[in-house]
C-alpha cells in the first residue's frame, strides 16, 4: 500500500508541475521531492536519483529553449523591423531603407464676430457659427540608402491637392557637415511660421503674413540645404516657378530664387537654447499680376479686409528675420516680414508684418525644437500635457498712386489660446482671436471683430 501510495504522489506531482513553466515546473519537483524524502515517502537514494534525473531535464531544457532562440532569429534575420512608436515605421535591420505612411485630420469649430466689419462699406454686425474640416491628408514617406522621397495630398477641400511630392538626396560633407538636395515640390527656403509644420503650431491659424503671397509655402523646384549635424547652425536655397495644381505648375508662373540660413548662438541643451534667422526672396513677374488679401479672424468667413493688389506689377522682393528662444517649460517667438511688390505704374507696394508669440508649459514639459524647427511635444505623464499661449500680430499695407499714399490696409490681433495634448499624436486647441486696430482702404474702423476657436486633431 505504501509504495501505490507513493508512486500515485509522485504521478500527481509529475503531472502538475508539466503545466508549469519550465523553469516553475523544475523547481516545483526539486521541492516536492525533497518533502517526499523528509516524510520518508522516498528513500535517499531514490531522491539522488530522482533529483539528477530533474537537473538534467532542466539542462535539456534550457538547451532547447537556447536553440530555439537561435532559430528564431535566423529564420527573422531576413524580415523587416516594425516601430509603432506614434507612427508605423517598415525598415530593414540595417537601416539601408524604410518606408512610413503618414496623415493628418484637423477638425475645426468655429463662432465668429465681425462687428460690423468694414470691407469698403459697413455692412451690419455678423455673427456665426461653423465647423471645418481645416486639413485632411494622406501620404508615405521614405528612404533608400542616401536617397528619400515624399508624398502628401490634402483632400479636405473635397479634391486632392498636392502638397509635398519630391525625391531627395543628402550625404556627409564632412564628419560634422552634412548637405542635401530635394526635386519636387517642398517647402520653399524663407520663412519660419510658413514652414513650421501644422501638426505643431501653437496656434490653430499661422500669423497674417505666413503661407500666403508675401511668405510662400511651397513651389515646385529644387531645394538646396548644407548644415551642421547637429543643426547648430543650417543655409538652405531654392530655386522654384510656382506651385503644383493639376500635375504642373502654370507656364505664366513667376520664377523664384530664396534663401535661408539660421544659427544657434546659446544653447545649453535643447530645452535652453537661443536660435536667430533670417531669408531672403526675389520673384519675376510672371503672369504680370500680385495680390495679397487675408481674412481677419476665421477661415471660414469670406470677408477679407486686409486686400490689396499691384497695377504694372514688375517683380518683387522681401526679407525676413526670426528669433526664437526656449527655456525649460517657456517659449518666444518673434518674426518679421518686409515684401517689397515692385510696380511699372505706380510706387511700389510695401507690405510688412510681424508676430510676438509666447507660451507656457504648465505639466513642466518644453517646446521642441528639431533640425531648426518645432516639433512634436510627448507628455511627461498619463494625464497629458497642458500649454498656455498668447500671440500678438500685425500687418500693414502702403503703396502711393499719383503721389498720394493708396492701399493703405492695416490690422492689430492678438490671440490667447489653450493647448491640450492627452498623447504625442493627439492634440486639441481652443483658441480666442479678436482685432483691436483694422484700417481699410486708409479709413479707420471702430470694428474689432472676434473668433472663439477650437480643433481636435491627430497625425500620424
Amino acid at each position: 500500500m505504501k509504495l501505490k501510495t507513493s508512486a500515485i504522489l509522485i504521478a500527481g506531482a509529475l503531472f502538475g508541475a508539466a503545466t508549469l513553466p519550465a523553469q516553475a515546473n523544475n523547481d516545483a519537483m526539486m521541492d516536492l521531492l525533497q518533502v517526499l524524502r523528509d516524510k520518508g515517502t522516498i528513500s535517499n537514494d531514490d531522491y539522488k536519483l530522482l533529483t539528477n534525473a530533474a537537473a538534467a531535464d532542466k539542462e535539456m531544457a534550457e538547451a532547447d529553449k537556447e536553440e530555439l532562440k537561435k532559430e528564431v532569429e535566423t529564420a527573422t534575420a531576413e524580415m523587416p523591423k516594425i516601430t509603432t512608436d506614434g507612427k508605423l515605421v517598415v525598415s530593414d535591420r540595417e537601416g539601408n531603407w524604410e518606408f512610413q505612411p503618414i496623415g493628418r485630420v484637423m477638425w475645426d469649430a468655429i463662432s465668429v464676430d465681425n462687428d460690423g466689419l468694414y470691407d469698403g462699406t459697413a455692412i451690419s454686425d455678423n455673427e456665426g457659427r461653423g465647423t471645418e474640416l481645416r486639413r485632411a491628408r494622406l501620404g508615405f514617406q521614405g528612404s533608400v540608402y542616401d536617397w528619400s522621397y515624399k508624398f502628401e495630398a490634402d483632400f479636405a477641400g473635397g479634391d486632392a491637392s498636392i502638397k509635398d511630392a519630391y525625391v531627395g538626396y543628402g550625404n556627409s560633407l564632412t564628419d560634422s557637415t552634412k548637405w542635401g538636395v530635394k526635386l519636387g515640390q517642398s517647402h520653399i527656403a524663407f520663412g519660419y511660421n510658413t514652414k513650421a509644420s501644422s501638426k505643431y503650431m501653437s496656434f490653430i491659424d499661422r500669423p497674417f503674413y505666413a503661407d500666403s503671397s508675401i511668405s510662400p509655402a511651397r513651389e515646385s523646384g529644387a531645394v538646396f540645404q548644407l548644415n551642421d549635424k547637429d543643426y547648430r547652425w543650417l543655409l538652405a536655397t531654392s530655386f522654384t516657378s510656382g506651385e503644383i495644381e493639376d500635375g504642373e505648375t502654370d507656364v505664366d508662373d513667376a520664377d523664384m530664387w530664396a534663401v535661408r540660413g539660421s544659427f544657434v548662438p546659446f544653447m545649453q541643451d535643447e530645452k535652453h537654447m537661443l536660435q536667430v534667422g533670417a531669408g531672403y526672396l526675389t520673384r519675376g513677374n510672371g503672369d504680370d499680376t500680385f495680390r495679397y488679401r487675408q481674412r481677419a479672424v476665421s477661415h471660414i468667413t469670406s470677408e477679407r479686409p486686409i486686400d490689396t493688389s499691384v497695377a504694372g506689377y514688375d517683380g518683387s522682393s522681401a526679407f525676413t528675420a526670426d528669433v526664437l528662444g526656449i527655456y525649460g517649460p517657456f517659449h518666444a517667438l518673434a518674426e518679421y516680414v518686409d515684401y517689397t511688390a515692385e510696380s511699372s505704374v505706380n510706387s511700389d507696394q510695401d507690405i510688412t508684418g510681424y508676430s510676438v508669440e509666447a507660451g507656457y508649459f504648465l505639466t513642466g514639459e518644453s517646446y521642441k525644437w528639431k533640425k531648426g524647427y518645432n516639433s512634436g511635444v510627448t507628455p511627461k505623464s498619463a494625464y497629458g500635457a497642458w500649454q498656455l499661449v498668447a500671440r500678438f500680430e500685425n500687418i500693414e499695407t502702403e503703396g502711393l498712386v499719383g503721389g498720394s499714399i493708396q492701399n493703405e490696409d492695416e490690422a492689430d490681433k492678438f490671440t490667447l489660446g489653450v493647448n491640450y495634448i492627452p498623447r504625442k499624436n493627439i492634440r486639441l486647441m481652443l483658441n480666442y482671436d479678436k482685432i483691436t486696430d483694422l484700417t481699410v482702404n486708409g479709413a479707420s474702423s471702430d470694428a474689432e471683430p472676434s473668433a472663439l476657436k477650437f480643433r481636435a486633431q491627430a497625425f500620424w
